[in-house]
């Protein structure tokens, strides 16, 4: 079966108006496994037909939000793997993201990089490190890498730059608070809810930036790094009240702010 409306498991998509109010639509996406984002990057590459190795073709900007880094960069063997994945075909890309990529879900971003499904990327995120750089894909072309801990910081640098369309990806454990490196823990706690609803205020210069470039957006719930399916659900909740009415896959979901 090569059909482009499958749907890998424990994934979910819906089908809104453009939150810019033009004539055209998006799909958001609803994830449990952060690696299946990698699926809906090849989907909606596949959709738009772009060229995955020509730069005067160059793929949506992601823009990341995530406690975690999820850089990981495809080792050898999983070069290999990416290389051989017949990206003419929707079930085994799908199957690809559950059985390939790596299990801890911070592979599928450098993984899709590599393949050129995605252009430069910008992660808002909470682990600390210094992943910023440049990501050299299978075919040459170079990707900027740049990890910001605050959305004040990262919204100058994207002001900056000549950035054409983007996917905006949401990890729920992002909003969470946690004095493990690795984020999660005994000691976890939820990020206030007006906290989450200010990053996520389509009125702020952050969000309508977002909004002005979207072409896709992912949201992976991540349970076990929420410290479990009901604290998910949790943020899930105010995530999906901040921005959309009713709620989506309601199958009548609205981007609020058009409301």
């Amino acid at each position: 079966m090569n059909d482009k409306y499958i749907r890998p498991p424990g994934t979910y998509y819906d089908i809104l108006a453009h939150p810019k109010g033009i004539d055209r639509a998006i799909e958001v996406a609803v994830i449990q496994d952060h690696r299946f984002a990698f699926y809906f990057w090849f989907k909606w590459w596949k959709e738009t037909e772009r060229n995955l190795s020509q730069k005067k073709q160059t793929p949506p900007a992601l823009i990341t939000i995530d406690w975690h880094r999820d850089l990981g960069a495809p080792c050898n063997e999983e070069q290999e793997d990416l290389k051989n994945l017949d990206l003419d075909n929707y079930e085994k890309s799908a199957l690809f993201c559950w059985n390939k990529l790596h299990p801890h879900n911070d592979g599928h971003i450098l993984s899709a990089a590599y393949l050129n499904l995605i252009g430069d990327i910008y992660v808002l995120c909470k682990q600390d490190d210094d992943d910023d750089g440049k990501f050299i894909d299978r075919w040459g072309n170079e990707h900027s890498v740049m990890c910001f801990n605050s959305s004040g910081s990262l919204y100058e640098q994207l002001a900056k730059n000549d950035i054409g369309e983007i996917y905006f990806d949401i990890d729920l454990d992002y909003f969470t608070e946690s004095k493990d490196s690795c984020g999660g823990g005994e000691d976890l706690t939820l990020t206030d809810e007006e906290d989450i609803m200010s990053l996520l205020d389509t009125d702020s210069n952050f969000m309508k930036w977002i909004i002005e470039r979207m072409s896709g957006m992912t949201i992976a719930t991540e349970p076990e790094f929420c410290g479990g399916m009901s604290n998910s659900n949790k943020i899930y909740s105010v995530v999906d009240r901040a921005l959309f009415s009713p709620q989506l896959l309601s199958k009548n979901a609205k981007w609020k702010h058009l409301l």
